[in-house]
C-alpha cells in the first residue's frame, strides 16, 4: 500500500536530505550503484521508513521478520537525465535503499524504500519533475511481483536540487523454494512529460 509523507506527490514520499542508519532484524539498508550525492545526515530516513515518520513510537507490535535480500539496482536504472541541446537540464539519481521481509501466513510481506535526489543542471529551470520507479521481485529469473509508480518531485523556485523518499509496503509474494531478489530503479517507459514551471 502506498502513502504520502511529507509535501512531495509520489508514493509516499517526503522531503529527506537524510541517509540512514543501519536498522536492526533484516531492516537494512544498501548502496547499490549510489547516483545521488552523500548527504551526511541522522537516521530520520531509517525512522521514515520503519515507523512512518522521522521520531520512534513508543511502543511497536512485534512481528516476525524473515531474511530478506538486498535491493539490487540493475545497471542503466539509477538516474535519468534530461537533455536540451547537449546541457543537461535536470537529472534524479537513487540514493540509499532499505528493505524490510515479515512473515504473513503462507506468503511474504515485503517492504522497499529508497531515497533520491533530483538536480537541475546548467540548462534547467525549477518545477515538477516526472519520476516513474519500477520495483520486480524475482524467484530465480521468475518475475513474482512487479509494481511501477508514477511520482513527481518538485525542485522550488530558486533551488536547484529536491530530495525524496519513496517506501512501499505490502508487496505480497507466495513462499515457496528459491532465493528471493529485490530490483529497483527508474523505467524509461513509464516517463510522462518532465515537469511543470511552478508558478509565481
Amino acid at each position: 500500500m502506498s502513502r504520502q509523507t511529507g509535501c512531495l506527490p509520489f508514493a509516499r514520499l517526503a522531503v529527506s536530505g537524510l541517509l540512514a542508519a543501519v536498522l536492526s532484524g533484516c531492516t537494512t539498508f544498501g548502496g547499490s550503484e549510489p547516483a545521488a550525492p552523500a548527504v551526511a545526515g541522522s537516521s530520520g530516513f531509517a525512522n521514515i521508513f520503519k515507523y512512518g515518520g522521522t521520531t520512534v513510537p513508543a511502543s511497536q507490535t512485534v512481528e516476525e521478520e524473515i531474511d530478506c535480500p538486498s535491493v539490487d539496482v540493475p545497471p542503466g536504472t539509477s538516474a535519468i537525465r534530461t537533455e536540451a541541446g547537449g546541457a543537461v537540464r535536470n537529472q534524479i539519481s537513487l540514493g540509499q535503499t532499505a528493505r524490510e521481509c515479515r512473515s504473513a501466513g503462507n506468503q511474504i510481506s515485503i517492504k522497499v524504500g529508497i531515497e533520491g535526489l533530483a538536480l537541475l543542471g546548467p540548462a534547467g529551470t525549477p518545477g515538477s519533475f516526472t519520476v516513474p520507479l519500477r520495483i520486480v521481485i524475482k524467484r530465480g529469473e521468475t518475475v513474482v511481483a512487479t509494481r511501477l509508480y508514477r511520482g513527481s518531485v518538485t525542485i522550488p523556485k530558486n533551488d536547484t536540487q529536491a530530495s525524496f523518499i519513496v517506501i512501499e509496503d505490502n508487496i505480497m509474494v507466495p513462499k515457496a523454494d528459491g532465493d528471493l531478489a529485490i530490483e529497483a530503479g527508474f523505467d524509461q517507459g513509464g516517463r510522462a512529460p518532465p515537469r511543470r514551471r511552478p508558478r509565481g
